[in-house]
């Protein structure tokens, strides 16, 4: 047995303002929660940020629900907002979940 598929929807999307809606709702319900980081690994981070020397550093970090990734050199460590910026993202310290050099 066949259903109607999407068309049984489309009619939530006949308005301009049902179908931003709709994509803000399906997004709210696609993102996933910050993963929670134990105390050794935020002190690995903190360390891994205090003694860095200019090289080439992978930070994954949590932003709008899912994990994002920038690889590259730090280009400013702010210790008075708490935030990092490297690749013209600013990325604040309670968001990062890992940081390697490679």
């Amino acid at each position: 047995m066949k259903g109607r598929g999407m068309m049984k929807w489309m009619p939530y999307k006949s308005l301009a303002e049902q179908k931003g809606f709709m994509e803000t709702m399906r997004a709210k319900k696609r993102a996933g929660e910050k993963p929670l980081i134990s105390a050794e690994r935020a002190q690995e981070i903190n360390e891994a940020l205090s003694s860095y020397a200019g090289e080439n550093v992978a930070i994954s970090f949590f932003l709008t629900g899912s994990l994002k990734e920038s690889r590259g050199k730090i280009q400013r460590i702010d210790n008075i907002y708490k935030l990092i910026k490297i690749n013209d993202i600013s990325i604040l310290f309670s968001s990062i979940v890992n940081i390697e050099a490679y």
